[in-house]
Order: structure tokens, then C-alpha cells, then sequence
């Protein structure tokens, strides 16, 4: 990650996104002073990562992204280690190497962020997480810290964050087996959904 590019971007983005998409933030605090931590929202619109940047600027965030995004020149200044330092993804396998990238972030005390649907929800209906996120969640062991946007983004109308309490996983273990995984994944899910319906 390149801070100064990821500072300056986040600031001059900061007005622009307040006038187009004024927001409310609740639950900030939730979000840990110091360490590693994992940071998992709901996926609306590419910009999401973005957004969260601007909006929770209490810490900053490296994101797993879809490699295909990478191929983009402009998007790849943007996301790419001279920019947000964001770690590319391939999809439909398992990618170890997105993987140790993900717990060398986390090991390095910097924040993890995670879109566990793996593809957007442009209406932001809820769809099926995948098991991805809680496979680095077991292994790393840190805060997981649920997120919802609550989206789609419509010129000046309200894109508000609600940031929830951690996402209990310790009774599990650091088992990886398949029932693990998933039922991490749905507290995961749990979580970030239950703050839409709490908004409503």
C-alpha cells in the first residue's frame, strides 16, 4: 500500500462522496484503535471499497479484489500495490497465494477488508457468502468486524454504514473442516444482515 496515495485519494474523495452520497455512521468505535482485524461488509458497487475508505477513515484497509479487475490499467493504478495495495483474487479456486497475502496483512497489524458475497448485489438484496472470508477469519484469529452499507447508491440520496460488535467465532476452535467454515460464514452473515433489518 502506497499511504500517501491512499490518504490523499480518501481526502479529495471526502467532499465529492459527501455531496453525491451524504452519509450517517454508526458504530464506528466498533472498529479496532490498534492490530490486525478483518473488516467484512456487504457488496454493493465497485466503489464500496472506496466509500468505506472515505467513511471509516479511522483505519485503513487493504481489500481483496477479483483479479480481473487487475487488467484494467486505470483500475490497476488504483488498486494495485502503488495505490490501495489490494490483493487480487482469483475466483473459482483456491488461491493460496491471495491467501498468505491476506494473513501477512492481518499479521502485519493492518486492517483486512473482505466483501464475503464475492460479487455485487447492485440492488443490495441479500445473497449467499461464501466461505472464503472465514477460512482467512479461522486461520488468523482476529477481530472479525461485521459491516453494513446500507446501498444502492442513487445520486444525494442517504448511503449510510453501520458498523457492528465483533463476530463471536471463538467457541468454534481453529478447525477448518467444511461445518466450521460454514457456520462461521453464517454468523458472518448474520451479522451484516441484521443491520439492515435493525435500520428499518
Amino acid at each position: 500500500m502506497n499511504i500517501r496515495f491512499y490518504d490523499t485519494l480518501s481526502a479529495i474523495l471526502r467532499p465529492y462522496y459527501g455531496l453525491l452520497w451524504p452519509s450517517r455512521v454508526t458504530g464506528a468505535e466498533n472498529i479496532p484503535e490498534t492490530g490486525g482485524f478483518i473488516l467484512c461488509a456487504n457488496h454493493v458497487h465497485w466503489r464500496d471499497c472506496l466509500f468505506l475508505a472515505v467513511r471509516l477513515n479511522k483505519r485503513r484497509y487493504t481489500y481483496l479484489a477479483k483479479a480481473e479487475l487487475y487488467k484494467n490499467p486505470v483500475a490497476r493504478l488504483i488498486l494495485g500495490d502503488k495505490g490501495l495495495g489490494g490483493i487480487p483474487v482469483s475466483r473459482g479456486e483456491s488461491d493460496l497465494g491471495a491467501i498468505r497475502r491476506a494473513l501477512k496483512t492481518i499479521s502485519d497489524g493492518e486492517g483486512l477488508g473482505i466483501f464475503p458475497q464475492g460479487t455485487r448485489s447492485r440492488d443490495n438484496s441479500p445473497t449467499p457468502m461464501l466461505n472464503g472470508a472465514s477460512m482467512i477469519a479461522v486461520r488468523a484469529n482476529v477481530p472479525i468486524i461485521p459491516v453494513y452499507l446500507d446501498g444502492p447508491y442513487r445520486l444525494f440520496r442517504h448511503v449510510d454504514v453501520t458498523v457492528g460488535k465483533p463476530v463471536e467465532i471463538a467457541d468454534l476452535g481453529r478447525k477448518y473442516d467444511s461445518a466450521t467454515l460454514t457456520e462461521v460464514t453464517r454468523r458472518i452473515e448474520t451479522a451484516i444482515w441484521s443491520m439492515s433489518k435493525a435500520e428499518k
